[in-house]
């Protein structure tokens, strides 16, 4: 009946009767499983001294029942009794035995740091560990808990004790590599990592953290090194062909990479992001059919809206800015987010067509309902900056940058508005070096630096940016900024040098056409 009781009350989210009936069985029929179920309900009712007198109740019951002693421990800890809590927590950990101990230990320090203080945290995993000195499971987790609180010292100890117990442990050794990088002791991991894979060749799981590291660390040859080899060591994962995809991608190596990421859709063929590149790599190739078909193939939520995008952008290549228009029409975005990146790229499609005036319409419509937005705010500037409107962009720009001060973009666009368009320069030169000091080697940012030591009468300085900025980036409106320095300084043979190839790269750009008069004088 008190059982009945309990279900039905349940059932009515009573969980203060539910409770009372279900503890009264489980004192009554002394049934460990009972005891084990009012234990839960009562941290579920939050009710914790009734849940710790369960929890005593059960492991009465279930004297070998690792559960019982670590939801006590826990409990414990929970009601800041942390002292008593390491004698069950302990009791678990030896009932456990060497199997199981490393994932106990796992649960017990993420219980204790979430739940205990900090020191309390690490004062407890020490009291275990000193009671397991031979444990190579309880020193990683010793290490685990002292590197989570940042007590390197200890953490390093620890770790090099849990290496000293079990020299094969790969879990260690992945650990020690992270910890090391944590304290910007990139050249210990690395040598670290290399001499263990040295003496363990087939540490898989070390090699691949050593060679996503490499890859965020932009050391790609080092990483390619790394990947090649797992891709050789375990032939059914998409990790490392993916890696390796994408840097060759990086290298300009586009017929590699598709390879690999073919591979990755002949070992996973529902992997879109590979799709996404694949479209991607078409693009770069001028292969524009087949980068139409890559995009339209995906089908996954999270690549869906990417593809899209791209999608229009190879559409305004190959058939025209109205085509891509039409195209883009079609989408619906699912989110505000969304929303946004559509208009930002019908505002550019609308520019790049010549139609300043319906995309000031577009984004002027889109701020009413998103006035502080960044990305809005920046591309209305742009318009203004098209128009010649100083006045406009400032207005804008300084909005930008007082909802985010430093905001790159906007300091180099309002520097070298005012550069070009204005003859106030000093204010140009503070904007765009303010720019500069964020992103010294970003080509715009250079060919703004470049312009405006010209704008200065500077013009070894000037050339010196804007050939940096060329090297970066093919760019007409560099190559032509370029050119005018090199005029002005009486570089005629170089002036003609850049032009000529500019003009070669890029036939339609207008600026380049408007100084060749003085080119061919």
């Amino acid at each position: 009946y008190k059982l009945m009781l309990s279900d039905l009350a349940r059932q009515q989210s009573n969980n203060d009767l539910a409770l009372a009936a279900l503890a009264d069985s489980a004192i009554e029929t002394r049934d460990p499983r009972l005891a084990a179920q009012a234990t839960r309900l009562a941290v579920i009712a939050n009710q914790f001294a009734t849940a710790i007198q369960m929890a005593l109740l059960w492991q009465e019951l279930s004297p070998d029942d690792v559960d019982a002693y670590q939801t006590l421990g826990n409990l414990l800890v929970v009601e800041n009794q942390p002292e008593q809590a390491v004698v069950y927590y302990s009791k678990a950990l030896s009932l456990a035995g060497e199997d199981g101990r490393s994932k106990l230990l796992k649960q017990i320090s993420s219980t204790l740091i979430r739940y205990g203080s900090q020191k309390q945290a690490l004062t407890l995993i020490e009291q275990l560990a000193t009671e397991y000195p031979d444990s190579a499971d309880v020193a990683l987790a010793h290490a685990s808990v002292a590197s989570k609180l940042k007590e390197y010292e200890i953490a390093n100890s620890a770790i090099d004790r849990t290496l000293a117990l079990n020299p094969d442990s790969e879990d260690a050794a992945v650990f020690k590599f992270s910890l090391l990088v944590l304290q910007s002791k990139n050249a210990d991991a690395e040598q670290f990592a290399n001499n263990y894979l040295k003496k363990h060749p087939k540490s898989i799981v070390l090699r691949t953290v050593l060679a996503r590291y490499y890859l965020e660390s932009n050391k790609l040859d080092e990483a390619e090194k790394e990947y090649l080899i797992i891709h050789r060591q375990d032939e059914t994962s998409v990790i490392a062909p993916m890696a390796l995809a994408l840097i060759r991608m990086d290298n300009k190596e586009y017929t590699d990479a598709a390879m690999y990421l073919e591979k990755v859709l002949a070992l996973q063929s529902n992997n879109d992001l590979a799709r996404v590149y694949l479209g991607d790599i078409a693009t770069l190739q001028k292969r524009l059919d087949d980068a139409i078909q890559w995009y339209r193939s995906v089908t996954d939520t999270e690549q869906l809206f990417t593809a899209r995008l791209r999608l229009v952008d190879v559409i305004k290549q190959r058939d025209g800015v109205d085509a891509a228009l039409r195209e883009l029409e079609a989408m619906h975005p699912e989110s505000p987010h969304q929303q946004v990146d559509m208009i930002l790229l019908k505002n550019e499609l609308l520019i790049e067509g010549g139609r300043d005036a319906e995309a000031l319409e577009l984004v002027n419509n889109a701020l009413i309902d998103n006035p502080d937005n960044i990305d809005l705010l920046y591309a209305r500037a742009m318009i203004a900056a098209r128009r010649e409107d100083v006045a406009g962009l400032e207005k804008d720009l300084l909005r930008v940058l007082e909802i985010q001060p430093g905001h790159v973009q906007s300091l180099n666009a309002y520097g070298f508005t005012l550069a070009d368009l204005t003859d106030r320069y000093k204010e140009a030169y503070s904007l765009i070096s303010a720019a500069h000091k964020q992103k010294p080697d970003d080509p715009f940012i250079l060919d703004s630096m470049g312009w405006i030591e010209y704008k200065r009468g500077n013009y070894t300085e000037a050339e010196k940016y804007l050939r940096r900025a060329l090297a970066k980036r093919n760019d007409p409106e560099i190559a032509y900024h370029l050119t005018e320095v090199l005029l002005a300084a009486g570089k005629t043979r170089e002036a003609n040098k850049v032009w000529s190839k500019a003009m070669k790269d890029f036939p339609g750009d207008e600026k380049l056409k408007m100084i060749s008069g003085k080119i061919n004088k």
